[in-house]
């Protein structure tokens, strides 16, 4: 590396710790001077908006260390690099439900259950939300009759929480192992699009990353989880299609549904839509007439999807808009974007962990960017929009996984203990402020 390398990124190390320290300290001059926000532990958002730091023990926390220590052993011996890349996979997707868990343990199963049961989010509102049919064609007239977090999303996840309550599947825990498995599936769906838009040493790079990342924290405890997963393996499937042959289509199909169905569970499931954009278009420099069997099979499903809503009596464009009014009717309104235009990106950066940030500065293969590239582009378009002023630790783990896949630079079989040592870190890192943060969700 040459002096000028080592300069830059020493500069951009030290301008990351400058951010994540002045949005500490700016926030919590700023929670103090307006409890509006509702943060509590700027630029993060604490269970108590007063004060959302807590350090505290729990024997799930030593679990997931255990976890840390076997992952940092499995490195230094280059397991990754000698097992079956379908074991790589299904211990990097076990591995990262596992992690998941046991950090959520860490208060109790009202720890897991927290996220689930909460007045404020989707599962109270099954005994007063009427049947699917007629709930679906008032829910945007009806919105004030709502939880914060059934008004501030469309009424996909509601309905899937009415159908696990018709097949007897109602209640906090059914509703909390929908986030499980979805941390589960994450790992698996990122892999999959790795594999087929980068190569299969790709995959084990990024594996052991996939397992510890500190964005964790938010995945088991919120509904947010499903979404990322949707939203995952939406992309798998697109991805597996671009490679061409008979897939092209069902994939396509299948990816469409995938994407389309996000829109109906989250609205950042629009901006999401950027993330397979930039291999599509390289796709489709390579062959036109391959990439467009997948192109307009994705448009078939998502239109069809589209209409479906549509033809119930819900349109994505009137939801989206009563949204916003509500959003800025609530603690947007005190959340300046001088502030949280700074914070968000703070709150990104300790969300991915240092291993990220490292594999970003040091990425350099232009294949593994189609992937890290559409997470970035989806997320600072999230940004701009300015409908994210804050809690961006949950409704930015749809884009956290793709820019994951960056720290792969930074993993490498010639180079093991420095490998071991940064996720360690991230593993490490999790821990920490698992122990020190009790999180809203």
């Amino acid at each position: 590396m040459t002096r000028r390398s080592l300069a830059a990124s020493a500069a951009a190390w030290g301008g990351a710790v400058a951010l994540i320290v002045v949005s500490v300290a700016w926030g919590r001059a700023y929670q103090r001077e307006t409890p509006q926000i509702f943060l509590g532990a700027a630029p993060l958002v604490g269970r108590d908006f007063r004060d959302g730091w807590d350090w505290r023990f729990g024997w799930a926390l030593v679990a997931a260390a255990g976890v840390g220590t076997v992952l940092v052993a499995s490195i230094v011996s280059g397991w990754w690099w000698r097992a079956r890349l379908r074991w790589v996979v299904a211990a990097s997707s076990t591995g990262s439900g596992a992690f998941g868990l046991f950090l959520a343990l860490t208060d109790g199963a009202g720890g897991v259950l927290y996220g689930a049961v909460h007045r404020t989010e989707y599962l109270a509102n099954l005994a007063s939300a009427p049947p699917a049919d007629e709930f679906l064609r008032t829910f945007v007239e009806r919105i004030d009759d709502y939880s914060v977090h059934v008004r501030g999303h469309p009424p996909g996840f509601v309905m899937v929480l009415k159908v696990l309550d018709g097949v007897g599947l109602g209640g906090g825990w059914p509703a909390a192992s929908l986030s499980v498995a979805a941390t589960v599936v994450v790992p698996a769906a990122v892999l999959v699009s790795v594999w087929a838009v980068v190569d299969a040493s790709w995959v084990r790079r990024v594996a052991p990353l996939l397992i510890v990342p500190p964005y964790l924290l938010w995945m088991v405890t919120s509904a947010d989880a499903v979404y990322t997963a949707v939203g995952a393996c939406g992309v798998a499937a697109i991805a597996v299609a671009l490679r061409g042959g008979w897939p092209a289509l069902v994939g396509g199909a299948v990816g469409g549904t995938f994407l389309a169905s996000l829109m109906f569970l989250t609205y950042g499931g629009a901006t999401f839509a950027l993330v397979p954009i930039p291999m599509v278009i390289v796709a489709w420099r390579a062959g036109a007439s391959r990439t467009a069997r997948t192109v307009v099979a994705v448009g078939l499903a998502a239109t069809a999807v589209t209409v479906g809503f549509a033809v119930v009596g819900f349109w994505w464009f009137e939801g989206a808009a009563e949204t916003r009014e509500q959003y800025w009717a609530g603690s947007a309104q005190f959340r300046t974007w001088t502030y949280f235009g700074l914070a968000n990106i703070a709150v990104a950066l300790i969300a991915l962990g240092p291993a990220t940030f490292a594999g970003l500065l040091a990425l350099r293969d232009r294949r593994v960017w189609l992937l890290v590239g559409g997470g970035l582009l989806a997320m600072i378009a999230a940004h701009v929009s300015q409908y994210t002023r804050g809690e961006v630790e949950r409704i930015w783990l749809l884009f956290y996984p793709w820019i994951a896949v960056a720290g792969g630079a930074a993993i490498t079989a010639s180079t093991r203990l420095r490998s071991a040592a940064l996720v360690g870190a991230q593993a490490a890192g999790a821990i920490a402020l698992q122990a020190a943060l009790v999180s809203k969700w």
